[in-house]
């Protein structure tokens, strides 16, 4: 009876010594989990309406499929109220990282303060919260972006010159937005000198808009430097606008067309192409974007619109996955460069840019597909809209911009008739609910407009 009792003793005593010594597995161990595994992250856009966004959640789609994380995408639909409610989900759901891209860049900061305090990773996208300590920040390069639609403009004007100072504007046209016969206009071209005479608009956006106001500044430095400009007139729009915008565009027209137009969104773009489309100028104004999103890219290949700024939403895409992936998983990332943001140094990545003119809209074709096939069914269908007796819908709905996910946006086609018979066409996104007009004097007034209501002709 003793033996077997010592003998239970020394297995005892071997299971222990196991456990202890060469970490032999217990009923209770678990194995380790994959690295990347059942991590969550937050992604907040300012809005899905535009392309960009919609290419960049398209990426960050494909690539979360190989890393093994759950992606939580959120629309703020430019409004801060509704980005603060999206964050606060987010916190709740307890991702581990958060991309931020803010709708308000001054109230941006307090949301990344949020995320911050509850432990959170948060990467800044594009957008960049004023004196927020973020974890990373992952933008394309406004500055480059700035230098060469800069750089563009001037070598269109060179261009021009050298083929015989046909100047594209900016002649001093009458007060009529414009509006001339063909042979005055013809005799202006020929007579005005071809240097020193270029008028170029720059349509920035909001003021507080960090990427916009950086890229407004830098084309405008490049364009400084040259004689060939003797007028640059920057313009800012909250929210950057394209009502706005093409208002500005219209108010520009009265003093003369310009010879250029830079924009530093998409949609600002559109507007202004749009804009001396119905004028016939957009052959003779050199228009530049930025952002190269569908509908301007058509534009490109259809030769309405000169040149796009391409902030490349493949790349933003994959660095700010990357980076909210390492600094979930490892507390760091691989980032090649800093800004400044007030009090702080944020570890950053910077994407290359590229300009694209409409000789070179293939390279967009990979993202868009068949550009020029898709303008003119665009243009077919347009042309269907406006058939019956010349009259648009009042809620039209967007075929080119809007393409991926089968999504369609709700825009807005105003018919304006001016005082001296001239018609233009102009597109908003989304339902107008009032329209003020007022002349020079101040005064207001309300005109009937589509579907008999009180929207008045801007």
């Amino acid at each position: 009876m003793k033996q077997p009792f010592g003998m239970g003793i020394l297995i005892t005593f071997v299971l222990l010594s196991c456990t202890l010594l060469t970490g032999c597995p217990g009923p209770e161990a678990q194995p380790k989990p994959e690295a990347g595994q059942n991590i969550s992250i937050g992604v907040s856009l300012v809005s899905m309406e535009f392309d960009g966004n919609r290419s960049i959640k398209t990426f960050m789609q494909e690539r979360s499929k190989k890393e093994k994380v759950q992606l939580v995408f959120t629309d703020a639909k430019n409004d801060p109220a509704q980005q603060e409610k999206d964050v606060d989900k987010l916190i709740k759901q307890k991702v581990k990282a958060i991309i931020l891209q803010t709708a308000d860049p001054l109230a941006g900061a307090q949301l990344a303060d949020k995320i911050m305090q509850a432990n959170i990773k948060v990467v800044g996208l594009e957008t960049l919260p004023f004196n927020a300590p973020l974890d990373g920040y992952v933008a394309s390069d406004h500055v480059r972006a700035g230098e060469m639609a800069g750089q563009f403009v001037l070598n269109q004007l060179n261009t021009q010159n050298q083929s015989g100072g046909q100047q594209q504007g900016g002649q001093g046209q009458s007060g009529s937005g414009g509006q001339q016969n063909s042979q005055s206009e013809s005799n202006q071209q020929s007579a005005a000198p071809a240097k020193n005479k270029a008028r170029v608009l720059i349509l920035q956006g909001d003021p507080s808009d960090k990427p916009s106001q950086l890229i407004a500044t830098a084309a405008q430095q490049v364009l400084q430097q040259s004689k060939q400009v003797a007028e640059i007139k920057v313009v800012e729009h909250p929210q950057g606008d394209a009502a706005m915008a093409q208002m500005t565009v219209l108010n520009a027209l009265k003093s003369g067309t310009p010879d250029a137009i830079l924009a530093t969104n998409g949609p600002m773009a559109q507007a202004a192409v749009s804009v001396l489309r119905s004028e016939g100028l957009d052959n003779k104004v050199i228009t530049v974007g930025v952002g190269a999103d569908r509908q301007n890219s058509q534009a490109l290949a259809a030769g309405q619109h000169d040149a796009e700024i391409d902030i490349m939403p493949e790349m933003l895409a994959n660095f700010a996955l990357a980076a909210a992936l390492d600094l979930a998983e490892k507390g760091a990332w691989n980032n090649d460069s800093r800004v400044q943001n007030g009090n702080f140094d944020i570890p950053a990545k910077i994407v290359p840019v590229r300009l694209i003119d409409k000789n070179q809209v293939h390279l967009l074709e990979a993202r868009w597909g068949k550009l020029k096939k898709q303008q003119q069914q665009q243009g077919q269908q347009d042309s269907q809209q406006a058939s019956p007796g010349g009259q648009q819908s009042s809620s039209g709905q967007s075929s080119g911009s809007s393409g991926q996910e089968g999504q369609q946006e709700k825009k807005t086609k105003l018919k304006i008739v001016t005082q001296d018979g001239k018609v233009m066409e102009v597109e908003v996104k989304g339902e107008i609910q009032k329209i003020e007009q007022s002349d020079s004097g101040g005064k207001q007034e309300n005109q009937s407009s589509q579907q008999g209501g009180s929207q008045g002709g801007p």
